[in-house]
């Protein structure tokens, strides 16, 4: 037989819900408060520099992101649901790669101009060195799973050679000086794997 949830049970679900709701509220007001002081183009980002833009106290932004380091590495998925977007899912051949790559760019390229100033800042190399073990890491998997018979060192100069043409930094480049459209840097992007990919595939079979 099931039990009718008594008035109490529901009740307790919903504040539940409603803690949920308002860390979740928090957790976005945090990051959305380091956007804006990494924007005021300074060389660093410090945890109290953005509890006070946030209006929480340090203790609040730790409960959230136990390190610095956390916080910066959800700044980009942060900014990536912000555009409306969803964090690419791993790609499992090269043509889902190029399209993914295709995605990252549209997105960041209709960002506001509060995170364009954050990812152009200063204080955003402070996160790219951060992050970049990890983002590094994530797309040597998807090397593996998309050439897997490609010796390891080379899948290691493909997971390099992504992370930093698929970088915001990067686009900024193909758009602000050499003019180029967000497929046609995709499209440069892909080449690049290819060749890279096609050059280790015939070292291989020496």
């Amino acid at each position: 037989m099931n039990r009718i949830a008594t008035p109490t049970a529901t009740a307790r679900a919903y504040r539940s819900d409603l803690r949920a709701q308002q860390a979740e509220e928090t957790r976005a007001r945090i990051l959305d408060a380091a956007l804006r002081v990494m924007a005021r183009g300074l060389a660093s980002v410090s945890i109290p520099a953005v509890a006070r833009e946030a209006g929480v106290s340090v203790p609040t932004v730790y409960r959230h992101f136990g390190t610095k380091a956390d916080l910066l590495t959800a700044l980009y998925p942060h900014v990536v649901r912000r555009s409306g977007g969803d964090v690419m899912v791993d790609p499992r051949s090269l043509d889902e790669l190029r399209d993914g790559v295709r995605g990252i760019f549209g997105r960041l390229d209709t960002l506001g101009d509060l995170a364009r100033a954050a990812l152009a800042s200063p204080a955003a190399e402070e996160a790219r060195r951060v992050t970049m073990p990890h983002r590094v890491q994530r797309i040597r998997r998807i090397a593996d799973s998309i050439v897997p018979t490609v010796a390891d060192e080379d899948r290691d100069r493909i997971a390099r050679l992504l992370a930093i043409l698929t970088s915001s930094s990067a686009l900024r480049m193909w758009r602000d000086h050499l003019g180029s459209s967000v497929d046609e840097a995709a499209d440069d992007v892909d080449w690049v794997v290819r060749a890279a990919i096609a050059a280790a595939t015939s070292r291989n079979r020496r």
